[in-house]
């Protein structure tokens, strides 16, 4: 159980200050769309691009980006582990099936269209261009999971005139870049009303365009709250299924052992037959595995003991870091470009047009082959 106080949605934060960060290979594998699990540290990546940075009006806030050119196709495994098959697809058509996978179908049918839909196709071309090398050694590029992010074909009723479409067409070729290099344009469901660091939640260093911001439009959301409660004993096989969380035959508590200013979890304590400190990301990716997706939703949360039974309550979902997409939904309906959405939640990137067909990624996929 813990002593520290349940998370606050109207407490005042603190943005995470950061240096250069990349992700490491280890540290991707359990990403939520567009991420979840990382880091080593490395130095930031060389050079500096010419573009002005994300913000303002759309015109002359993209400039041309003559010298980088985007590949024409990328190979994704879909379906299902069974009867899993590699695709080749134009770069955009897998764009167009990113955002329909990812994004609520609400905002899908919605008339007029949202420029959510237009910032989450920048933000889904960018993760695809930065981690096109993911699955080199299997043989393709991306999978349809959301181990990178969630992708399918079109439904019944979709096709090249629906706000999806218009959405990816519109925005061709944008890609947001930091220093000269495609960023790690991760994402996530809801923030609960702050983003977080990268390096809070998986260690390492911090690359400045993913530092945590400030999100009221996310904060003012009251469905952002959720609760789950769980018998001890489920939770301890939960928690011996995986090596990282194992502590033997018996449970005594869970309880935070440390904090971002902003309210997460960054490390639990786990007290059994022995007693192991474990990064907050870690616990929550070994939870939902055992229990589902919407067990526990976020890394900010509080533990209390109920009888038999642990109760988690917290806010947000998902791991926090880079884009929120519900804040991005309602930023979009108080009429934000997608250029100012996100100069607030990628400070420093830069957005620009590359020409049909390769930029050159990260320098983490270099590095650690991604």
């Amino acid at each position: 159980m813990s002593n520290a106080a349940p998370p606050r949605r109207n407490r005042r934060r603190r943005s995470a200050q950061a240096a250069a960060w990349c992700l490491s290979l280890a540290a991707v594998a359990g990403l939520t769309s567009a991420c979840a699990s990382r880091p080593g540290s490395v130095p930031g990546p060389p050079g500096a691009g010419s573009a002005p940075p994300v913000g303002g009006t759309e015109a002359g806030r993209d400039r041309a980006w003559p010298e980088q050119t985007l590949p024409a196709t990328v190979r994704v495994r879909v379906g299902t582990t069974g009867a899993a098959r590699i695709v080749t697809l134009p770069l955009d058509e897998y764009v167009l099936g990113a955002v329909r996978a990812e994004m609520l179908p609400s905002t899908l049918r919605a008339q007029p269209a949202s420029r959510a839909l237009d910032v989450q196709a920048i933000v889904s071309r960018t993760y695809a261009i930065a981690n096109l090398r993911r699955h080199a050694a299997e043989g393709y590029q991306l999978c349809d999971t959301t181990h990178c992010q969630a992708y399918r074909p079109p439904a019944p009723g979709e096709g090249p005139g629906d706000p999806a479409s218009r959405a990816v067409s519109a925005t061709r070729g944008r890609v947001l870049t930091f220093q000269g290099r495609v960023i790690q344009a991760l994402f996530h469901a809801d923030c609960g009303g702050h983003t977080a660091s990268a390096a809070s939640v998986w260690g390492g260093t911090d690359a400045p365009y993913l530092a945590a911001v400030g999100d009221w439009y996310c904060e003012r959301q009251a469905a952002s709250g959720w609760t789950f409660a769980a018998e001890e004993t489920a939770v301890l096989r939960a928690l011996n299924a995986d090596p990282r969380t194992r502590i033997g035959r018996r449970l005594v508590r869970v309880e935070i052992a440390s904090r971002a200013p902003t309210g997460r979890a960054l490390a639990v304590m786990l007290t059994g037959s022995m007693q192991i400190v474990v990064r907050a990301e870690v616990f929550r990716a070994v939870m939902t595995q055992a229990f589902g997706t919407r067990s526990l939703r976020s890394t900010w949360f509080d533990v209390t003991r109920d009888g038999p039974r642990l109760r988690f309550s917290g806010v947000g979902f998902g791991h926090g870091v880079g884009l929120c997409q519900s804040g991005t939904l309602r930023r979009a309906e108080a009429r934000q470009s997608p250029s100012e959405i996100l100069a607030h939640y990628f400070p420093g990137s830069r957005l620009q047009t590359a020409l049909p067909p390769r930029v050159q990624p990260d320098v983490a996929q270099r590095l650690f082959g991604r």
